[in-house]
């Protein structure tokens, strides 16, 4: 089974030309640079996703400034300390 899968894309040359030089200087092979470029977007890309959602989320709770947010983080708390001590 193979792990890794072969793609073309086509890049702008001053690109192209920036990671030949990232690649002499970093000592790595193209693939290795624009698999490490692929999945740092890909993590920000779903950080950003999640963060939209939570900010969507916090709007509909009513949560806008950060003075809401230290009110609900308060609340969360002080309900998880009653249940600890409750039981």
């Amino acid at each position: 089974m193979r792990h890794t899968q072969a793609i073309s894309v086509t890049i702008p040359v001053e690109l192209a030309e920036h990671m030949n030089r990232l690649q002499k200087t970093k000592m790595k092979n193209y693939s290795s640079i624009v698999t490490e470029a692929l999945s740092d977007y890909l993590v920000k890309a779903e950080y950003g996703a999640q963060v939209n959602k939570m900010s969507q989320s916090a709007l509909k709770a009513g949560i806008i400034s950060e003075e809401d947010i230290d009110k609900a983080v308060h609340e969360v708390k002080h309900s998880a300390h009653d249940k600890k001590n409750n039981c």
